[in-house]
């Protein structure tokens, strides 16, 4: 049984939806738009960057 929960980290609410600011784009987009991360130490949060920052620095 997975009984991790996560700890989500947002900035605003926007009709009921979450959103964050992303550090590296600096853009405001909704926690949908970033991932969830294992710490090695049993907690789950959400990614820093957006799923896309993320994805351009992978390149």
């Amino acid at each position: 049984m997975n009984d991790k929960k996560p700890t989500i980290q947002g900035s605003s609410y926007d009709n009921g939806v979450m959103k964050r600011i992303c550090p590296n784009c600096h853009k405001e987009k909704p926690l949908s738009d970033f991932g969830l991360r294992d710490m090695g130490n049993g907690n789950i949060r959400n990614q820093s960057w957006c799923k896309e920052c993320r994805s351009k620095s992978n390149k």
